[in-house]
């Protein structure tokens, strides 16, 4: 069997018959050879990591000459058998020529569609016949390579995507941090935010234990424009629910974190929340049991073209949730606190970039409605660029938080 792909920039639509047909080979029909080379690379590396053995090649034909087009997909059809057309993607032209193609050749070739709600395959030559096909659930570093991106993870670097290990005694300890924060989130964010300053200012990144003098730690914290927040109610109840041990708060401050994965979200404002939301997202199931987003990333760092060659200057963003529900990429963007509409244009570029108009954009807020002015024009925007807005999750409920989850998949 051999599927013909017409390019589109919605690089997902270029790879899907590999993925869920399996054929003995893809041809790739665009206009540019060095942009279909390049991305005949790309999806060759992420068929072999998934042990599927189709080959890809590629042609290519000016988009505007139409003669051009039905002569080359001529030839592609004599020279190979069962041949089957994928209008997924493409330019109008390229859809043109395969209608003649059809007619040309009736009964000897098949068109199909890719759903990708539910990575079904629609039938578009009215036979009531289509390929066999198989589900094909994408993965998270699977369709940031789709679109030349790679996910960072070497901790040499600067910022990588930390390998959060989301054991049941972890989850546990994210259901406890989480509902100690959701209390008063300012004030959990000043706090965390300060223990993450002191940890830096006393060089304590690489240890579980701390323990610093309180005036010192004022005063030098003080000189860097940061203002020491300790709240005595937030370490007791850190410490009653063992994410700390060894707690004593006089003159000095000392405690020891429960583990590495606590002393991240205890240090750094904002975590328990992306954290939240990823776990809700795990645990949640379809109607057959299966896990609906089935694969679920915190803090995905990503290159968004990766070179052997080492550049000077990198494309670099960080997306605070990504998940994947089949061929569908989900990037959600987790606000503890203020913010402003750059954050927007940050989330709406990356998720056009590594999921063009398949990606869905997710906001999800503690603080938009205590920003005044400003919540109204963030709003505005957020309509603008398609982006679902998840306000006020503090005061959500279990069952409610999940159920708005669960739709994220399926709205924009």
């Amino acid at each position: 069997m051999t599927i013909i792909e017409f390019f589109d920039k919605a690089l997902i639509e270029n790879i899907a018959g590999a993925l869920l047909c399996e054929p003995q080979q893809i041809i790739l029909i665009g206009d540019g050879g060095k942009q279909l080379g390049r991305a005949r690379s790309l999806y060759q590396n992420i068929l072999a990591r998934n042990n599927i053995t189709t080959e890809i090649s590629y042609k290519s034909v000016n988009r505007n000459n139409l003669q051009g087009i039905i002569s080359l997909l001529e030839q592609i059809v004599v020279a190979h058998e069962d041949c089957i057309f994928d209008l997924t993607g493409g330019e109008e032209l390229y859809l043109v020529a395969v209608g003649t193609i059809m007619e040309r050749y009736k009964g000897r070739v098949q068109c199909h569609r890719f759903n990708f709600k539910n990575n079904t395959l629609n039938d578009c030559d009215a036979d009531g016949n289509v390929c066999n096909s198989k589900s094909f659930d994408i993965s998270i570093e699977d369709n940031i390579n789709i679109y030349g991106g790679e996910i960072v993870t070497d901790p040499q670097e600067e910022i990588y995507t930390y390998p959060w290990d989301f054991n049941e005694d972890f989850q546990h300890d994210i259901e406890v941090m989480w509902e100690i924060c959701r209390k008063d989130t300012r004030l959990w964010n000043a706090h965390v935010g300060t223990l993450g300053a002191v940890c830096e200012l006393f060089e304590l990144q690489d240890t579980l234990s701390v323990s610093f003098e309180k005036d010192l730690a004022v005063l030098a914290l003080k000189q860097k424009g940061i203002k020491y927040v300790g709240i005595a109610r937030i370490m007791y109840e850190l410490q009653k629910h063992g994410l700390i041990h060894s707690l004593v708060m006089q003159d000095t401050v000392s405690f020891v974190f429960k583990n590495e994965q606590v002393k991240q979200c205890l240090t750094i404002a904002g975590q328990i929340l992306e954290l939240a939301v990823a776990k809700t997202m795990r645990s949640i199931q379809d109607k057959n049991g299966a896990p609906l987003y089935h694969d679920v990333r915190v803090g995905v760092v990503i290159d968004w073209d990766r070179s052997e060659e080492e550049e000077e200057y990198r494309t670099i963003n960080e997306i605070d949730v990504m998940a994947m529900k089949g061929s569908i990429p989900i990037f959600i963007s987790c606000k503890n606190g203020n913010f402003d509409a750059n954050e927007l244009y940050k989330l709406n570029t990356v998720a056009e970039h590594f999921g063009n108009k398949y990606s869905k954009k997710v906001l999800v807020s503690t603080e938009l409605d205590k920003l005044g002015e400003k919540s109204d024009y963030i709003r505005a925007r957020m309509e603008d660029m398609g982006i679902r807005s998840v306000a006020n999750v503090d005061e959500m409920v279990d069952h409610e938080f999940e159920r708005v989850l669960r739709s994220l998949w399926c709205n924009s």
